[in-house]
C-alpha cells in the first residue's frame, strides 16, 4: 500500500476495508491540521525511526517508545498504556465499536512494517480523511485530533515525552475535553 489520503466513503461495513470516495487529498493538507507525514528510508525501519525521533527531543526510553503490534497485546510498557492500547486494538477490528478517540499527548509514530488504515477527522470540513499508511511512514499526531483505526496487519514504533500523562478519551468525552477545544481553536473552528 502506497501512501495515500483520501476522503472516507462514511458507509458502514468493515473498518479494515479501503472505504475509498475517490476524493483524493494531498498529504499536505494534513499537514496544514497539524499532521505532518513524511516518508523514511529502509531497509532498518525501526533504527532510522529512533534516530528522527531523538533528532525531534523524543526520549527513547523504556517508558516512551514502545512497538505497538495491532495483533498482539502491548509488552513492556505501564499498564495504563497497555490498557489504553488494548482499547484501541478492540476497537479497531469491530464495525460496531469503531469510534473515534483522541490521545493526550503529542506523540510520534512511525510506521515499521506492513501498513494501516488511519481516519483523521477534518475539523474545517467536517469530513474523515482516510491515510493509508506503509511501512516507511512517520508521522506526528497532536493531543486533541479525533482519529480511528482499522486493524491491519501493522507494526508501529510509538514515541512520547513523557507516558506518564497518557490519556484515550473516547466520543463526547473527547470532544468536551479542553484539549480536544484547544486543538479546534488553533484550527479557527468556532466552537
Amino acid at each position: 500500500m502506497p501512501l495515500h489520503a483520501y476522503h472516507h466513503d462514511n458507509k458502514s461495513g468493515d473498518p479494515g476495508h479501503p472505504h475509498h470516495s475517490s476524493h483524493s487529498v494531498p498529504i499536505d493538507y494534513l499537514g496544514s491540521l497539524g499532521i505532518p507525514i513524511t516518508s523514511f528510508e529502509g531497509p532498518d525501519f525501526e533504527g532510522n525511526a529512533r534516530k528522527i525521533a531523538k533528532d525531534q527531543g523524543y526520549p527513547l526510553t523504556d517508558n516512551s517508545t514502545f512497538i505497538w503490534d495491532l495483533h498482539e497485546p502491548l509488552n513492556g510498557s505501564s499498564p495504563s498504556v497497555k490498557h489504553h492500547a488494548h482499547q484501541i486494538r478492540e476497537a479497531s477490528r469491530n464495525e460496531n465499536d469503531f469510534r473515534k478517540f483522541i490521545i493526550i499527548p503529542d506523540y510520534l509514530v512511525a510506521i515499521i512494517a506492513g501498513s494501516v488504515y488511519l481516519d483523521i477527522e477534518d475539523p474545517l470540513k467536517q469530513t474523515w480523511i482516510r491515510v493509508e499508511l506503509p511501512a516507511g511512514t512517520l508521522l506526528h499526531i497532536p493531543a486533541g485530533v479525533s482519529r480511528r483505526i482499522a486493524a491491519g496487519n501493522v507494526k508501529a514504533l510509538m514515541f512520547l515525552k513523557d507516558e506518564s500523562d497518557v490519556q484515550v478519551l473516547w466520543d463526547k468525552e473527547a470532544e468536551a475535553h479542553p484539549i480536544r477545544q484547544e486543538y479546534l481553536r488553533s484550527m479557527n473552528v468556532g466552537l
